[in-house]
C-alpha cells in the first residue's frame, strides 16, 4: 500500500509526486503547477508561492525600503502637519517630493555626489530663517533620500531621513513671537540663496544639476551671463526674476534665459505668468525645457545659435559670440 503524505500547499492527502524541495509530496494539481512554473518555493522563509507574486519576506522588505510611502503614528504629515494617510508627507508635499526627485539631480549622479548635497543641504536648512523655505527643503531632503535608494540601492538616508525631518521642523518651527519676521520679504530673499547648494564652474552657486550644466554651458561659451537677475518690464506689474540674464549692449538690456525644471501646479501657473509678461513686453527669452540638459552638445550648439540670432534681430550686434 502507497504511503500517504499531505500536500503542503493544499492539506490533500497525496501519494503521487516528491517535490523538488526537502521531502514535500505535492498533490497532482500543484505538481503540475510546478512543472510549468506556476508556483516556486523560496529558501529564505521555507514557503511556496506563485511565482507572478511575492512572498511575504519580499514585501516585509519592500515596507522596509520605503519609508517616503510609511503612514506616521498620528497620520500627519511630517512636514507640514496635514493629513497624510498614505504616509509620512501629505499630497501636497509628496507632489513637491517628486518633482524634487525629477528635476533636483541628474540621474547618473554618483552616490557620494548625492549625500554630497543631502548633508550640505541639511546644513543650510538650519541656518534659514523663512519657515515656508524650511518645509520645501525638507521634501528635497526627502527626494534625495529616494534618489540614492532607488539609483544606488543606498538604506543609508531612508533609514535616517524621517528622524532628519522631524527634527529640523522641531527646531526650525517658528514661535509666535517670531512669526511676522520670518514671513518678511527680506528673509526670503536670503534663504532663496542659502538654499543654493551647488557651485558651477564660474563660482555661481545654482539650486539644481540641470542648472549647473546650464551654467556651466555658457562659461564654456565665453558669454558673460549672470545667475538669477530681476527682468525691466518698465510697468507696474509685479517683478519677475530670470535664472539668467546675458549683457548685449549694456548692463540693463539683453537676453533671458528660463530653465523650467519642475511640473507642480503653483510652478507651472508662475511659468505662465512669466512667459506672458516676456511676450507683452517683447523681451528677448530663450526657454530650456526640464530635460533638454542630458543632451548637452545639443544644448550649446542651440544656445550658441539662439543667443547669435536674437543678439542681431534685437540688437543689430553682428556676430555676438565672436
Amino acid at each position: 500500500m502507497a504511503e500517504k503524505f499531505i500536500c503542503p500547499i493544499c492539506g490533500e492527502v497525496t501519494s503521487s509526486y516528491m517535490g523538488n524541495y526537502r521531502k514535500d509530496r505535492l498533490c497532482r494539481k500543484h505538481a503540475t503547477d510546478l512543472k510549468n512554473g506556476k508556483i516556486t518555493f523560496c529558501d529564505k522563509c521555507q514557503t511556496w508561492h506563485e511565482t507572478n507574486k511575492p512572498c511575504k519576506c519580499s514585501n516585509k522588505s519592500q515596507e522596509k525600503l520605503a519609508p517616503e510611502r510609511t503612514p506616521q503614528p498620528d497620520g500627519k504629515c511630517i512636514v507640514c502637519g496635514k493629513n497624510a494617510p498614505n504616509g509620512p508627507l501629505c499630497k501636497d508635499c509628496y507632489g513637491e517630493m517628486l518633482d524634487f526627485k525629477e528635476s533636483v539631480i541628474d540621474k547618473n549622479s554618483k552616490l557620494f555626489e548625492i549625500k554630497d548635497y543631502y548633508f550640505n543641504l541639511k546644513s543650510n536648512i538650519y541656518r534659514m530663517k523663512n519657515f515656508e523655505y524650511i518645509q520645501s527643503n525638507c521634501n528635497k531632503l526627502m527626494a534625495l533620500a529616494v534618489l540614492a535608494k532607488e539609483l544606488h540601492e543606498d538604506e543609508s538616508l531612508t533609514d535616517r531621513i524621517v528622524n532628519d525631518i522631524k527634527e529640523i521642523i522641531e527646531k526650525k518651527r517658528p514661535s509666535d513671537k517670531i512669526v511676522d519676521f520670518v514671513n518678511t520679504e527680506y528673509a526670503k530673499t536670503q534663504d532663496s540663496h542659502k538654499e543654493e547648494t551647488l557651485r558651477a564652474t564660474d563660482g555661481h552657486y545654482v539650486k539644481s544639476y540641470p542648472e549647473m550644466i546650464i551654467d556651466d554651458i555658457l562659461y564654456e561659451l565665453r558669454i558673460v551671463h549672470c545667475y538669477t537677475k530681476k527682468v525691466i518690464t518698465n510697468s507696474d506689474e509685479p517683478t519677475i526674476e530670470a535664472d539668467w540674464f546675458i549683457p548685449v549692449t549694456d548692463g540693463r538690456h539683453g537676453i533671458y534665459i528660463e530653465y523650467w525644471g519642475m511640473n507642480s501646479k503653483e510652478y507651472l501657473e508662475n511659468k505662465e505668468r512669466k512667459r506672458k509678461a516676456y511676450k507683452k513686453h517683447d523681451i528677448p527669452l530663450i526657454e530650456i525645457e526640464k530635460d533638454d540638459y542630458k543632451d548637452k552638445q545639443g544644448l550649446t550648439d542651440r544656445l550658441q545659435r539662439e543667443i547669435t540670432k536674437f543678439a542681431f534681430d534685437y540688437f543689430r550686434v553682428v556676430d555676438f559670440l565672436k
